[in-house]
């Protein structure tokens, strides 16, 4: 008896042509670096039959297994032009020399990856690994045969794009796999519509199979491949984390595709600018609740996204995920929820809150009181459409006084007014005489300090300013003690990803650093403004208007000269220099933490944090908080009670903690709960904090100058 070389089947001898499929075996023609049909291995159990196919990384053959007596697949790790087949054997040979390394290596991983199936093998939606073994100077991988296609070639042959029940079940049949290659600690980090398998007979069966670009935990390889538009950012960074959430965002762009028939844009792009647009969008027959989940899951920053493939495919059961933007206020939410244990019990122990033991000795003195309150409110108070319980400017205020104002019946009386128009507002009414009774001074002129009263009775109630940060030099800072600070900002450079082209077919994925400057593999922290250029030598940065005479003194007078020119060069206004980074006009942003929160929900995941490389530097205080002096003395002395009232751990808490607006004066909350809560890239000014002196009243004022200075140039 004869067996055909195709689809394996016997027949009686002397057939020229197979009986059951038509295969001609005389007149085979395939490539001749293709094992011949008919050979033997593994001493003589398995038969080769034709090629199925064939990758850059090796040839998968038909076979018969004849112990078995079944149709079998056999892979071949037969890397494309660095190898040849001797004529008229099976033996295989590596052409150069210096590939012998990189071939041995390559070998070894694909008999970790086919030791790593093998442990599958009672998964359902897993392709079954049988046997592995080295011969011929190669290896081989004895998998199950898989009667279908690829599911790529599935989505083709109906359209291009899949309806909802169907590309449903082939997410969820994936994602059942992906639970116990997890829990494994293995990290596929190639699924793709190609490495998916559809077994069509009777009802849809999804195989996962290539898992030679797999992330073992404990197991050093070297494996760069990464398929474009299913990457996702972490697998272009040689050091980046792989995690099970990396899995889940190619599930997500496949998913996508599916749908679409629009392969999402590559990882390195949207970092860039991303114009991914909702899935809903493009397929209006897909609902808003699995159109949240399938983008939640291709999130550019990986905490974002789910965590696991249980996550993921309840919210595409349930329908109920958050789009990306209102997800990354929830997360926000929940860092502060989850130390709120921590801070309730530093603010229980009667000796943590100031005020309290201040309150015992003075609670009759103060008298209720109607206070009118003007509140700057900047970008970080806006709440976007959609957006959950933002945390709006007034809101803000409540949280810091809603206690203060019930205990005492004090009455606010908050005016909001946005941060661009603050300044010219604030003046105004100091000009006309017609300042609120107490309000955020940070913007004001100097003209105007001697409207300003002294805050001797904030002074005399904090009595000692142990605990908060800078305040024990306050009579030096602010001689006059007409302003009193909540919070102080810490120089930082904000610097864009920067996107790597992509690999092309055979070649090892890189990323593709700064040639100089940050990002560049080289430079930790910034200490010269020569760092802030791009690959052909120009600058690239802008600067924040708050911090032109902090970045003039640190890098010399011509740093924000520079910016001054690149802006007009690209026609921008000067203070929209977060536009400019945020646009991708420059590579960095010199700002500080005042604009994280901007940063983090209106580009996540495509920028990082770079703090200052010098011993000692400016910082800056902000929120200055100052009283009316022309007001009534018991509006005077309420609005005073007020200011000290902001300084306690409960309200540094509601501003830096919860609303992030500055570091937090206090230690206590700074210590145990500001860097427990921003414990990402904020961790890193921690150890900075000894270097940093926030300039007084004279240098707030010198710092406003500056920059009016710039703006009317």
């Amino acid at each position: 008896m004869a067996r055909c070389y195709k689809c394996m089947r016997e027949f009686p001898d002397g057939f020229a042509i197979c009986p059951h499929c038509g295969y001609e075996q005389a007149e085979n023609t395939q490539d001749l670096y293709y094992l011949p049909p008919g050979t033997l291995l593994a001493n003589g159990r398995y038969q080769i039959g034709t090629a199925v196919n064939t990758g850059g990384f090796g040839i998968v053959y038909r076979a018969w297994d004849t112990v078995f007596d079944k149709m079998i697949a056999v892979k071949e790790y037969y890397p494309g032009g660095k190898v040849t087949r001797i004529p008229g054997t099976c033996q295989v040979v590596v052409y150069s020399e210096k590939d012998k390394g990189e071939y041995a290596r390559g070998k070894q991983d694909f008999l970790i990856e086919a030791r790593t199936v093998a442990r599958f093998s009672n998964l359902p939606n897993v392709v079954d690994v049988y046997d592995y073994f080295e011969a011929n100077n190669t290896a081989y991988m004895v998998m199950e045969f898989m009667n279908g296609i690829p599911y790529s070639q599935y989505i083709r042959q109906h359209g291009g794009k899949l309806d909802l029940q169907t590309a449903m079940a082939v997410t969820h049949g994936v994602l059942e796999a992906l639970k116990e290659v997890h829990k494994a600690k293995v990290i596929h980090c190639d699924i793709k519509p190609n490495n998916i398998f559809i077994d069509t007979a009777g009802t849809v069966k999804v195989k996962l199979f290539d898992f030679g670009a797999a992330y073992l935990a404990g197991v050093e390889r070297k494996n760069d491949t990464l398929t474009p538009c299913y990457a996702p950012p972490e697998l272009y960074n040689t050091k980046g984390k792989r995690g099970p959430y990396t899995d889940i965002y190619s599930v997500g762009a496949m998913m996508y595709f599916a749908l679409t028939s629009i392969k999402p844009e590559e990882a390195t792009d949207r970092l860039h600018e991303d114009h991914l647009i909702p899935l809903n969008k493009a397929n209006p027959s897909v609902s808003v609740g699995v159109s949240n989940a399938v983008m939640r899951a291709m999130a550019l920053k990986e905490d974002i996204r789910f965590q696991n493939a249980e996550q993921f495919a309840q919210a595409l059961v349930k329908g109920n995920a958050l789009d990306v933007e209102a997800e990354i206020r929830r997360r926000k939410r929940k860092r502060v929820l989850q130390v709120a244990a921590t801070l309730t019990v530093l603010l229980g122990a009667g000796a943590a809150c100031v005020f309290n033991m201040k309150r015992q000795r003075d609670e009759n003195t103060l008298r209720p009181a109607r206070l009118e309150v003007w509140v700057m409110a900047d970008e970080n108070d806006v709440a976007g459409e959609g957006s959950p319980d933002p945390i709006t400017a007034d809101q803000r205020f409540s949280n810091m006084t809603k206690n203060f104002q019930e205990e005492y019946g004090i009455d606010c009386q908050v005016t909001v007014i946005q941060q661009g128009q603050y300044a010219d507002k604030i003046n105004e009414a100091a000009q006309n005489g017609e300042l609120p009774d107490v309000f955020d001074s940070t913007y004001l002129d100097a003209q105007y300090m001697d409207q300003l009263q002294s805050l001797d009775e904030t002074w005399r109630l904090m009595g000692s300013p142990d605990g908060l940060l800078f305040l024990n030099a306050y009579d030096d800072k602010f001689p006059e003690k007409k302003q009193m600070p909540l919070c102080f900002q810490v120089p930082l450079v904000y610097v864009r990803q920067e996107a790597a082209p992509a690999p092309a077919d055979g070649e090892e994925a890189e990323t593709q650093p700064p040639e100089s400057g940050f990002g560049s593999g080289l430079a930790e922290a910034l200490h010269n403004v020569e760092e802030l250029k791009d690959e052909d030598g120009a600058y690239s940065y802008s600067v924040k208007a708050d911090d032109y005479l902090l970045y003039d003194d640190l890098l010399g007078d011509g740093c924000v000269e520079n910016f001054y020119q690149l802006a007009k060069e690209k026609d921008r206004d000067m203070e929209d220099a977060f536009g400019m980074f945020r646009d991708g006009q420059v590579r960095y942003y010199l700002s500080d933490t005042a604009d994280y929160q901007l940063m983090y929900e209106a580009m996540p995941g495509q920028f990082q944090v770079v703090p200052l490389g010098f011993d000692r530097y400016q910082a800056r205080f902000d929120h200055l908080w100052s009283v009316n002096k022309s007001s009534g003395k018991a509006k005077k002395k309420a609005a005073q009670w007020l200011i000290f009232y902001m300084l306690s751990d409960r309200a540094q808490n509601a501003l830096g903690v919860k609303s992030l607006e500055g570091v937090p004066l206090s230690e206590t909350i700074r210590n145990n709960v500001f860097f427990e809560v921003y414990n990402g890239d904020l961790l890193q000014i921690q150890g900075h904090i000894p270097n940093v002196e926030p300039g007084g009243s004279d240098w707030i004022q010198k710092n406003l100058e500056y920059r009016e200075k710039w703006e009317n140039r």
